[in-house]
């Protein structure tokens, strides 16, 4: 389809002002050097070319037919041009129609269809695609100035944002542009695929609203990082309010933003939140140099700005390299005197000498072995003999470096764009915008940090007997465990827990904590209190018997005799771990500091399980709250160790059983010096009538 070598065009035009018409003439007239057949009876030509009344009468089967046809045609001109042998097919009708008793909607229709013949279909409610590489121009509204050929993927589920990218005036270059439309049968994940294995694609930039195929989608994602292909993803429908949106626009249910969080963080993608970030993180990450280090070296012209990029740099978490003392020295001797010779460095003096001062300075920085990538941020001002004077600077500075060397401007609408293009002309990145700026530098750190420092996750050992055994009992239909069996189930995964008895008399229940030795805890076992605390379920503290008597009297009245008996755990922080299924990504796992910051201040680390426990180590030391588990405020300081063993044994849990599992909780977990122990489980399985989860597997 992509690459098609003939083409049928049903629903051709002669008529200049007809979407028939553009189809054929944008192929034509922007250098396809395959067949074009347009299929119309209305015509004997259009142009140079001769029209066929049918695809049936085409001289060969096509490799892609376009159907540029009123939605109620579309049915029957598939058909057709599926009999015809047409490998692939482009609708950019919405494919709508009025309700039909007795028969599917239209799109399942059309994609029963598809299916059925295995070929790959574009759309419906599609702008097209565009292949620069061929070239093959597909689309019913032509772009006088597309992009030119360059080395991004651009897979986008918005045609206005197709038709801005493929209009842009900073002119990144493309290999291919796809508007996927409703991907009835191909979807972003094979886009991707796709992408990734062509030769010219160094990037991959995505508007997505969701992944229609889960599992593909993290195939593909899996093999573009596999390849050192940097892949960014402007997700659509991260608030409530968008997710409505969202499905009121497509048709699909967006996924929740943790999900999508967390397949990004696993297959290292790039998240972004606009259209100017996607583009300035784009051109960056497919520049074709690699940082030496992750800190930055930055000049300017203008001290005020400088303090303005320092700020937002810090708030995005860019390091200044320090400097050698031979780069300090080089900078003292060539700046103006008042001027200091630090990073970032302000170049601007008396300008006097000013483009012998900038070249000397920002080379410096370039050869600082600290120094990772270097930016040189001016605003390009049209009109200014000054312009080409920097212009020419960097560009120079960029031809005697291996690493990446960038303009960065503050104020986007000053740049001067016909200089900005000869700069990309020979390969330096144009940033356009202080904070998309400085937020692609930061994501080209991160991206080659994370390759860089990946490591094989070492997971703990479970035997395949107690994952059969708990699957049988979830799978099986009998009443929701309780918290004693969600205890059970947690420690036969190797969490550590507080001892505990199950107890439903008095005699038992003091039984119990001489067992366990006093103080003890009791809560109750009725079922149905999934927050026990709420309902009074809970008499903590209990050091004697005549304490223990009462409150379990007083509960026993109110909420049933069966209780479970705990030992009370050493103190320590709370720590909050669950696990919910993901409609589109299977399990996911959720971890926090308990109270507060999970309620209220939503300090949490979502992630696809199963991690191990140098992983969860490193979520646990991103978390807001992490410094109480380090010790601060005159708390003790956790043996985080032992709460990553926790959280590693419950992600092996979590997709062991996730096939059966809705939820499940284990909050609290205390964590203290001498170790971490759950002291409470929530367990929700799925039901029958629930469906499994869509994506494969492929964490483990």
């Amino acid at each position: 389809m992509l690459r098609a070598r003939s083409i049928a065009v049903i629903g051709a035009s002669a008529r200049e002002d007809s979407f028939g018409y553009n189809v054929v003439n944008y192929l034509s007239s922007t250098g396809y050097h395959g067949e074009i057949y347009p299929v119309t009876p209305r015509y004997q030509s259009i142009g140079d070319l001769r029209c066929y009344s049918s695809i049936a009468d085409a001289p060969q089967p096509v490799d892609c037919a376009i159907l540029a046809i009123a939605d109620q045609r579309l049915e029957a001109a598939l058909e057709a041009a599926i009999s015809a042998g047409a490998r692939s097919a482009v609708i950019f009708g919405a494919a709508v129609e009025d309700g039909a008793a007795n028969r599917k909607v239209l799109t399942e229709r059309l994609a029963a269809m598809a299916r059925e013949a295995g070929i790959a279909m574009c759309g419906p409610n599609c702008m097209g695609f565009l292949n620069f590489i061929d070239p093959v121009m597909v689309g019913g509204w032509p772009y006088k100035y597309p992009p030119p050929a360059g080395h991004i993927g651009f897979v986008t589920h918005s045609g206005s944002s197709y038709s801005a990218f493929a209009l842009n005036q900073r002119q990144l270059g493309m290999n291919y542009m796809i508007s996927s439309g409703l991907e009835l049968v191909t979807t972003a994940a094979d886009y991707i695929q796709f992408l990734t294995a062509q030769p010219e694609t160094r990037a991959i930039g995505c508007i997505l609203e969701t992944a229609r195929a889960p599992e593909r989608f993290l195939a593909a994602l899996e093999e573009a990082d596999r390849r050192g292909i940097p892949i960014v993803v402007l997700k659509l429908g991260r608030s409530e309010h968008g997710r409505a949106m969202s499905r009121a626009h497509s048709g699909a249910l967006a996924g929740t933003h943790a999900a999508y969080r967390a397949v990004f963080e696993k297959h290292n993608v790039v998240a972004v939140e606009t259209l100017d970030e996607l583009a300035d993180t784009l051109e960056v990450l497919a520049c074709g140099r690699v940082p030496t280090t992750e800190a930055v070296g930055l000049a300017t012209d203008s001290g005020g700005e400088r303090s303005m990029i320092v700020d937002l740099a810090t708030d995005f978490g860019i390091k200044f390299a320090p400097l050698t003392e031979e780069t300090t020295r080089i900078l003292s001797a060539t700046l103006d005197p008042g001027l200091a010779p630090i990073n970032p460095v302000d170049l601007w003096g008396t300008g006097h000498n000013h483009e012998q001062i900038a070249e000397t300075c920002i080379q410096a920085l370039a050869d600082d072995p600290g120094v990772g990538q270097v930016i040189f941020a001016n605003n390009m001002l049209s009109g200014r003999p000054l312009l080409r004077t920097w212009c020419n600077v960097i560009e120079r500075v960029y031809a005697r470096t291996a690493k990446p060397v960038m303009a960065m401007a503050n104020l986007t609408s000053a740049i001067d764009r016909s200089e900005a293009a000869r700069l990309r002309s020979v390969g330096m990145p144009v940033l356009m915008g202080t904070r998309a700026g400085l937020l692609a530098v930061a994501a080209l750190a991160e991206w080659h940090r994370r390759r860089r420092d990946r490591r094989a996750q070492q997971l703990p050992a479970i035997e395949p007997k107690i994952g059969e055994r708990w699957r049988s009992r979830l799978a099986g239909g009998g009443p929701i465990p309780d918290l004693a069996e969600g205890l059970r189930l947690a420690r036969d995964f190797g969490c550590s827990t507080v001892e505990d008895r199950i107890a439903e008399t008095p005699d038992q229940v003091i039984a119990a904590a001489e067992a366990l030795g006093f103080p003890v805890v009791v809560k109750t076992l009725a079922a149905g209190l999934d927050h026990k605390s709420d309902h009074g379920g809970v008499a903590l503290g209990l050091r004697d018997t005549q304490s223990l008597s009462r409150a379990y009297t007083d509960m026993r009245e109110r909420l049933g005799p069966r209780v479970l008996v705990q030992s009370e755990a050493p103190p320590g922080s709370e720590i909050f771990i669950g696990m919910t299924l993901d409609e589109q990504f299977g399990p996911l796992v959720t971890i926090g500091l308990g109270g507060i910051f999970v309620e209220i201040l939503k300090d949490v680390i979502t992630f696809l399980p199963p991690i191990g426990v140098e992983t969860a180590c490193d979520y646990l030391r991103r978390l807001k709250g992490f410094p109480l588990l380090d010790g601060a405020r005159g708390h003790a300081k956790a043996d985080l160790t032992a709460v990553g063993e926790v959280i590693s044994r419950f992600s092996v849990l979590a997709v062991s059983l996730g096939d059966c599992l809705k939820e499940m909780d284990i909050n609290p977990v205390i964590a203290g010096p001498s170790g971490a122990w759950a002291v409470d489980a929530l367990v929700i399985p799925r039901t029958p009538n629930e469906a499994a989860y869509s994506a494969v597997d492929r964490h483990a």
